[in-house]
């Protein structure tokens, strides 16, 4: 009789056993499941509020923009400086800037070139070096 109490005490202490791991490493994943998403939402939340300063500071030029499109004079000095009309008399000479052109020659520089070129010149010295050597 003890034993077969001890067998089923073994068997519900198995069952029971099992279905607690079971039930614990549910819990456990649930923990790490949700702690992600926490994070990736507080992630996201903290992008959406940057771009919303971002959009604000657009809303608030482009409200500018508009109080100074209503005024003639203004629209008047926009559109000579940026579309080349003229007044009345007036001629126009386009000058054109040099520093863009400067700027863009500097920047198409490329460095890689530069390195090969180098790597190249010490492998040709260290040949000469090493031919040098053999034939001493």
């Amino acid at each position: 009789m003890a034993r077969r109490k001890n067998k089923k005490s073994k068997r519900r202490l198995a069952f029971f056993g099992t279905f607690s791991l079971f039930v614990i490493g549910y819990f456990i994943f649930n923990l790490f499941y949700y702690s992600y998403r926490i994070m990736v939402l507080e992630k996201t939340k903290s992008d959406l509020e940057n771009e919303l300063t971002v959009l604000k500071k657009n809303e608030e030029t482009l409200s500018s923009d508009i109080q100074k499109l209503k005024d003639p004079e203004y629209i008047a000095k926009f559109a000579r400086e940026n579309y080349m009309y003229s007044r009345d008399g007036e001629y126009i000479i386009k000058i054109e800037d040099d520093e863009n052109v400067v700027n863009d020659s500097s920047s198409s520089f490329d460095y890689k070139y530069l390195i090969y070129g180098s790597s190249a010149c010490l492998a040709l010295v260290i040949i000469y070096i090493v031919k040098k050597k053999n034939s001493d």
